[in-house]
C-alpha cells in the first residue's frame, strides 16, 4: 500500500511539472508574440537620410540607439507596427500625413532590410548596414 501511495505521489507531481512548464512556456511564447507584432515593420525618417546615417556612423552602438530614440520623441521618425501592417496600413507616408510639415522623407521596410543585412557578406558593408539609421529605427521596441 505505501509502495502504491508512493507511485501516485509521483506520478502526480510529474504532471504538475508538465502543466507548470506548458502554461509558463505558454505565456511566455504569448508575450514575445506581442512583442514582436508591437516591433517596427515600415520606419519613416522625417530628414535627410545621408546626413543621418554620417551622424550615426561615428557613434557606438548606444548612442545610436539613444539618438534614434530621441528622434522618435521629437517625432522625427514615425513608426508602423506589423500588427498595423497586417491589418492593411501600409502607407506611412499617408497614415502620418499632417504630423511633417514639406521634409524630407525616407521610408524603409524593415523586413527587406533584414534580408539585406543577412545578405551582407563583406565585414565592411555589414558594419556600414548596421551603423544607418535604418538597423537602429527597426530595432526600436515599443
Amino acid at each position: 500500500m505505501k509502495n502504491n501511495f508512493k507511485s501516485k505521489i509521483i506520478v502526480i507531481s510529474f504532471f504538475a511539472f508538465v502543466v507548470s512548464i506548458y502554461s509558463a512556456s505558454y505565456f511566455y511564447t504569448k508575450n514575445n508574440n506581442e512583442r514582436l507584432l508591437a516591433s517596427p515593420r515600415i520606419v519613416m525618417l522625417v530628414g535627410a537620410e545621408a546626413e543621418k546615417n554620417d551622424q550615426l556612423l561615428e557613434l557606438t552602438d548606444d548612442q545610436r540607439r539613444d539618438d534614434i530614440r530621441l528622434l522618435n520623441a521629437e517625432k522625427k521618425l514615425f513608426v508602423l507596427s506589423q500588427t498595423q501592417f497586417n491589418d492593411g496600413i501600409t502607407d506611412i507616408i499617408e497614415y502620418y500625413a499632417g504630423q511633417y510639415i514639406g521634409e524630407k522623407l525616407t521610408v524603409a521596410d524593415c523586413m527587406d532590410y533584414s534580408e539585406k543585412l543577412e545578405r551582407a557578406m563583406i565585414k565592411t558593408e555589414n558594419k556600414a548596414l548596421k551603423s544607418s539609421w535604418i538597423f537602429s529605427a527597426c530595432g526600436l521596441i515599443p
